[in-house]
């Protein structure tokens, strides 16, 4: 009798601890994550395409703001930098920020690779067009 409690009671605590293993896992949330983008290694280094100002902002500390598109073997990236007046220094082998995004090439057109709807273009004039889905964020001057 002392045998068949035991064999119960060890069932119902087998039970308990799957069944409240398996309620954790059920109830967790699941939410929408980003692609997982390999990104470059801080000491890689591309080479530039082109540099363009971006005059509607500015960074936290001041700074203007412009974008760099870089490639990098058979990759695009487009990386922010900054700088203070017109003391802008570009290199014709950036090296490959750790923030830079990696883009897809489609003609003049680069889309986001971890950002589908964001989007960029060079128009005609050389400018850098960026849109967010089918609406134009910004026009940036082209620098380079």
């Amino acid at each position: 009798m002392n045998t068949t409690r035991i064999v119960i009671l060890f069932a119902f605590l087998s039970l308990s601890v799957f069944a409240c293993n398996n309620a954790a896992k059920t109830t967790s949330t699941k939410t929408d994550s980003p692609a997982t983008v390999a990104k470059p290694a801080a000491a890689a280094t591309g080479t530039l395409i082109g540099a363009w100002h971006d005059a509607a902002i500015h960074s936290d500390k001041g700074e203007q703001i412009a974008y760099e598109l870089v490639t990098s073997g058979d990759k695009t990236y487009i990386q922010a930098i900054t700088f203070v007046g017109t003391k802008l220094k570009l290199n014709d082998t950036p090296p490959i920020s750790p923030s830079a995004s990696e883009l897809k090439k489609d003609g003049d057109k680069y889309t986001s690779v971890e950002r589908p709807g964001e989007s960029y273009e060079i128009a005609k004039d050389g400018d850098l067009l960026i849109y967010d889905g089918a609406e134009l964020i910004t026009k940036c001057k082209k620098l380079l």
